[in-house]
C-alpha cells in the first residue's frame, strides 16, 4: 500500500522524534524506529524514490547500531538523525536540502563500510548465525542457492561466513581468500547492490579455498582427536542440526528489551501471513507445479522471517527461515513440491502458529515455552532428506530464465540456446533465438508470458487498514439509530401531510443519504468466506490422510460475503459437516473401486447469493444416507412411531436429533451422535435453515440457508389485524388480491393459489399467531407472494402499509423461540413490529396443517 506525502512526513518524523528521545538503552527505540522506517521503504510512492536511499543508509545505520558492529555509535546515531530531519524539511518544500542530503547518506553509508572494512579479521555476529554452515561447503552451497534481492538472507549468510573464517582452522592462503570474498560480499551489500553473477564468483572464490585445505590435508592430515574443529559430514558423533536446534530453545520467546506494542502488531501481521501461507500450500496440494502459490507462500515466511528478526523473536525467524529454505529449492524447481515436502512445510506453518500464540501470551505476562517438537522440525527443516523426501527430488535446476523455459518446452537445445547467447550481443535472447530460427514466436512468447506468471511482481496486494471490531459494531449501531430516528421524522405528521413541500423534499434527500449510509456501514461488516474454506480444506487434508482416504476437495464461491458475526459463528457448523462426510461419507480407495467408483473421492463446498439470502452446499460423494438404517434407529430411540409414513426430507432430519448416529463404530472423529444437532442448533440460532438431501450410493448434499446480515433488514410493513409485521422484501416476489376461482383446498395439503398458472400453498398469517379481528376471507385481504427457497407459498394478510428499512433486534429471553419470529424493530411510531422469518412460517403453517390432518384422521376413525 503506497503512502502520500503527508503519511510518509508523518512516519519519518515520529522515528526522528523516537531516536532523539532515546536515553541510556537506545535499543528499544531503534527496534521502533527501524521497523517504522524499512515498512516506509517499501511503501513509498514513485514520486519520492529519491528517498529510497538515504532511508535505506538509515536503516543500515540502525542495524549496526543495534548488533554494536560499529565502534563509534553517537555519530552514526547523529548523522541518521540529520538524514530524518532533512528528508522531513524537503518533503516540507525545502528542494535547497537535496543535495545535502544524499551527501549525507553517502558520508553514512562511508563510515559504516570503512568501520566494517578496518576490522583485519571478520568476525560474525552470534546472532545472525542462524543458519546451518559448519564449513566452507555448507556456505558455498547457500550462496549458489541465495536470492540476490533478498538482503536478510545474504547478511546471515555473511556472519556464518565469518563464523566459519573465525572458528574453522586454515591455511594461510586459503584465509586470504575466504577474508577476500568476505569482504566483496560485504562491500556489494552496502554499495552497488548484489547479482547472481557476483554470488557465483564469490562460491567460485570459496571452492579455490576448499582445494587448497584439500591439497593440504593429502600432504598432512590432522588428526580427528587433535582438533575441536567443526568438520563437515562427521555423522553421528557430532550432529550440528541437534546442537543447533538445542542452541535455539531459549526459555522465552521474547527477548528482554523488546516493545510491547512493536511486538502485538507483528502478532497480529503474523495471523494473516500464516493464513495466506496455509492457502498458497494447500493450492500446492492440487497443483503442485503452480509457480504463484509458490512464490505466495515463499513471501510470507519470507516477510515472518525478516519481521520477527528485526523484533529479536529468534525462535520465529529460525523456524521461518528453515522452511523459506525448502520452499526456495521448490521454487527454484531443485525439488518437486508433495509428499514428505508438503507434510514439512504444512507443519511449519502449524508450528509458526503456536510460537504467535506463545508470544501472544508471553505479552500477557504467561510463562511461555517453546512448542513441543519445535526442535525436531527445525532439524528436519533444515534436512528434510533426512525424513524420506529423497525420492520426491527432480534432480533438474529450472531456473525461470526465457533460454532455460524454452528449453524446458522442448522448443530448443541447449547448445542452440547457448550458442545463441554467445552471440546475441544487445539484443534479448529471445529475438536472438528468432533470428535463427531456433525457434518460433509463439515459444519465445509463451516462455515470456511463463516467466512473467513466475515473477513476484506479479502479484498485487489490496489496501486496506485495520479497525478494531467494537468500533465497527458502534458504528454500525449508531447508523441503526439515525435510521431509526429518520423514520420516525418521515412519519410525522407535518412530514406525512404534505402541507410543507421544502421540509418534505429535504427529508426525502435525508432518506437518500441514510440509505447510502447504511448500505456502506453494512457493507463493511461483509467479510468474504474464502478464510473459513480454506480452514475446511485443511480439515479435509488432515483428516483424508489420518484415515487413509482420497479426497479432493473443490471450492466454489469463496469470495461470497457474508456478515462478519455470521462468518464467525458459521465456522463450527461447517467443520462438523466436513468432518462427517469425510469419515462417514467418503468410501476407502478398495471399496470405491469396487463399486466402480474413481479411488478419490470428492467433497465440494460452494457458496452463493440466491433470493436475498446466501446459500452454501456440502456435497460429497460418498456412500450417501441409507434411509431404511435412519428410520430403524429412529423407531428404536423413540424419535417416531413406526406406522407413520414419513417423506426422504422428514427421515433424513431425522440425523440432526441431539444423540442420534448410525456409525457402526466410534473414531475419534465422530460417531457418538454429537455434532449435527449442534450443527442445526446453530444454524437456527442464525435465522437460517439447513436441508439434507442423499442418494444410497451416489452422496449426500447439505444446503445452508442464511442472511445476508442478522443486524438491518429491508422490510414491507403488513398488517393483520391491530397487529403489525414486517416481511423482508427479498422475499417477496409479488402481492395481489385474489378471486374466489383461484382458491382451491386439495386433499392432505390444504389451501392452494393459482399464481400465473401454477399453485401454491396459501397460509393464513392470523391463524398461524392465533390474532382476532384480522380479515378472513381472502378476496377481501392481500395474499403476498413469499420466497422461502422451495416453491414458495401465499401468504394472507390485511394490507401493505409501505416498505421501511428496520434495525433489527433481538427479542428477550422469554419470547425469541417464538416460530416465525427471526426479530423485532422499532417503527417509525415508535411501535414494536415483529420481523417475520418465511422459511420458519412455511414449516410452522405445514406443521399445524399435518396436525389438523391427523386430528381429522382420529376423529373419522373413532366415528
Amino acid at each position: 500500500m503506497e503512502l502520500d506525502k503527508r503519511e510518509v512526513n508523518a512516519v519519518i518524523s515520529t522515528a526522528r522524534a523516537c531516536l532523539s528521545s532515546a536515553q541510556d538503552d537506545i535499543k528499544p527505540a531503534i527496534v521502533q524506529a527501524g521497523a517504522a522506517l524499512e515498512k516506509l521503504v517499501a511503501s513509498l510512492p514513485e514520486e519520492l524514490n529519491t528517498l529510497a536511499e538515504p532511508l535505506q543508509a538509515c536503516l543500515n545505520a540502525l542495524q549496526a547500531i543495534y548488533q554494536e558492529s560499529i565502534p563509534d555509535i553517537g555519530t552514526v546515531l547523529s548523522k541518521t538523525i540529520e538524514i530524518l530531519a532533512s528528508t522531513e524539511q524537503l518533503l516540507a518544500g525545502n528542494a535547497d536540502v537535496e543535495a545535502n542530503l544524499l551527501d549525507t547518506a553517502q558520508t553514512l553509508q562511508q563510515i559504516l563500510t570503512s568501520e566494517g572494512e578496518s576490522v583485519t579479521e571478520p568476525t560474525p555476529n552470534s546472532e545472525d548465525c542462524d543458519v546451518k554452515a559448519d564449513c566452507l561447503d555448507d556456505v558455498a552451497a547457500l550462496l549458489v542457492q541465495a536470492d540476490p534481492q533478498d538482503e536478510d538472507e545474504l547478511r546471515r549468510i555473511s556472519a556464518a561466513l565469518k563464523k566459519v573464517f573465525s572458528e574453522v582452522e586454515l591455511s594461510s592462503n586459503a584465509r586470504e581468500l575466504v577474508a577476500s570474498a568476505i569482504h566483496k560480499l560485504d562491500h556489494a551489500s552496502q554499495s552497488a547492490g548484489v547479482s547472481e553473477d557476483l554470488l557465483t564468483e564469490i562460491a567460485g572464490i570459496l571452492e579455490a579455498a576448499m582445494e587448497i585445505e584439500a591439497d593440504q590435508s593429502v600432504e598432512g592430515p590432522i588428526a580427528a582427536e587433535d582438533t575441536q574443529e567443526p568438520q563437515c559430514g562427521t555423522g553421528e558423533e557430532s550432529n550440528p542440526q541437534e546442537t543447533e536446534a538445542s542452541s535455539s530453545a531459549e526459555s522465552s520467546l521474547l527477548p528482554e528489551d523488546f516493545d510491547a506494542s512493536l511486538v502485538a502488531d507483528f502478532v497480529t501481521e503474523c495471523s494473516e501471513y500464516i493464513e495466506e501461507a496455509e492457502a498458497g500450500l494447500l493450492a500446492l496440494e492440487t497443483d503442485p507445479s503452480d509457480a504463484e502459490a509458490v512464490n505466495k507462500v515463499f513471501r510470507a515466511f519470507h516477510t515472518i522471517k525478516g519481521t520477527s528478526a528485526f523484533l529479536g523473536l529468534n525462535a520465529v525467524s529460525e523456524l521461518a527461515h528453515k522452511a523459506e529454505n525448502l520452499l526456495s529449492r521448490v521454487r527454484d524447481g531443485e525439488i518437486q513440491y508433495g509428499g514428505v515436502f508438503a507434510d514439512l512445510t504444512l507443519r511449519a506453518a502449524d508450528m509458526l502458529k503456536a510460537l504467535i500464540q506463545g508470544v501472544q501470551a508471553a505479552l500477557s505476562g504467561q510463562e511461555a515455552q517453546l512448542p513441543e517438537g519445535y526442535a525436531e522440525l527445525c532439524r528436519l527443516l533444515a534436512d528434510p532428506d533426512s525424513a524420506g523426501a529423497l525420492a520426491d527430488s527432480i534432480g533438474e535446476v529450472t531456473p525461470p530464465r526465457v533460454g532455460d523455459l524454452i528449453v524446458a518446452e522442448g522448443a530448443a537445445t541447449r547448445e542452440e540456446v547457448e550458442a545463441a547467447a554467445a552471440e546475441k550481443g544487445s539484443l534479448p535472447i529471445g529475438e536472438a533465438l528468432i533470428k535463427r530460427q531456433v525457434a518460433s514466436v509463439a515459444d519465445v512468447a509463451k516462455a515470456i508470458r511463463t516467466q512473467k506468471q513466475l515473477s513476484p511482481d506479479a502479484q498485487t496486494k489490496e489496501s486496506f487498514i485495520r479497525v478494531r471490531t467494537d468500533r465497527l459494531d458502534k458504528l454500525i449501531d449508531t447508523v441503526g439509530e439515525i435510521v431509526i430516528a429518520h423514520s420516525m421524522v418521515a412519519q410525522d405528521e407535518t412530514v406525512v401531510l404534505g402541507r410543507h413541500h421544502e421540509l418534505s423534499k429535504k427529508v426525502a434527500h435525508l432518506g437518500k443519504i441514510v440509505r447510502d449510509l447504511q448500505q456502506q456501514s453494512m457493507s463493511m461488516r461483509m467479510v468474504p468466506l474464502k478464510s473459513t474454506f480454506q480452514k475446511m480444506a485443511r480439515v479435509v487434508r488432515d483428516l483424508a490422510h489420518k484415515s487413509g482416504k482420497l479426497v479432493d476437495f473443490i471450492t466454489e464461491g469463496e469470495d461470497t460475503e457474508l456478515d462478519r458475526y455470521m462468518v464467525e459463528l458459521i465456522n463450527d457448523p461447517l467443520i462438523h459437516m466436513v468432518r462427517n462426510a469425510v469419515d462417514h461419507g467418503i468410501e476407502p480407495p478398495d471399496v470405491r473401486a469396487a463399486n466402480g467408483k474413481p479411488r478419490k473421492g470428492t467433497v465440494r463446498l460452494a457458496a452463493y447469493h440466491a433470493s436475498g439470502n446466501v446459500v452454501i452446499e456440502m456435497q460429497d460423494d460418498g456412500k450417501g444416507l441409507n434411509r431404511e438404517k435412519i428410520l430403524e434407529k429412529a423407531i428404536a430411540k423413540g424419535l417416531v412411531s413406526a406406522d407413520k409414513n414419513l417423506a426422504d426430507a422428514d427421515v433424513f432430519s431425522l440425523i440432526f436429533e441431539p444423540g442420534f448416529s448410525t456409525a457402526d463404530k466410534v473414531t475419534d472423529v465422530s460417531g457418538r451422535g454429537v455434532g449435527l444437532d449442534v450443527v442445526k442448533r446453530n444454524i437456527e440460532a442464525m435465522h437460517g435453515r439447513i436441508e439434507v438431501s442423499s442418494q444410497l450410493g451416489e452422496g449426500t448434499t447439505f444446503v445452508l440457508r442464511l442472511p445476508l446480515t442478522m443486524a438491518v433488514t429491508e422490510g414491507m410493513l403488513v398488517k393483520v389485524g391491530p397487529e403489525q409485521f414486517i416481511m423482508p422484501t427479498v422475499n417477496i416476489r409479488l402481492s395481489f388480491r385474489p378471486n374466489a376461482q383461484a382458491i382451491t383446498t386439495v386433499a392432505g395439503k390444504g389451501e392452494m393459489v393459482l399464481v400465473q398458472g401454477k399453485s401454491i400453498p396459501m397460509f393464513r398469517l392470523y391463524e398461524l399467531f392465533e390474532i382476532t379481528g384480522a380479515i378472513e376471507d381472502p378476496t377481501q385481504g392481500l395474499l403476498i407472494v413469499v420466497d422461502d427457497g422451495d416453491r414458495g407459498y401465499a401468504l394472507l394478510v390485511d394490507e401493505i402499509l409501505g416498505q421501511q428499512s428496520v434495525v433489527a433486534k433481538s427479542l428477550g429471553y422469554g419470547i425469541r423461540h417464538i416460530k416465525g419470529i427471526s426479530g423485532g424493530a422499532i417503527l417509525g411510531d415508535g411501535r414494536v413490529g415483529l420481523i417475520l422469518d418465511p422459511q420458519e412460517i412455511a414449516v410452522a403453517a405445514k406443521q399445524m396443517q399435518y396436525s389438523r390432518l391427523e386430528l381429522q384422521t382420529t376423529v373419522e376413525n373413532a366415528a
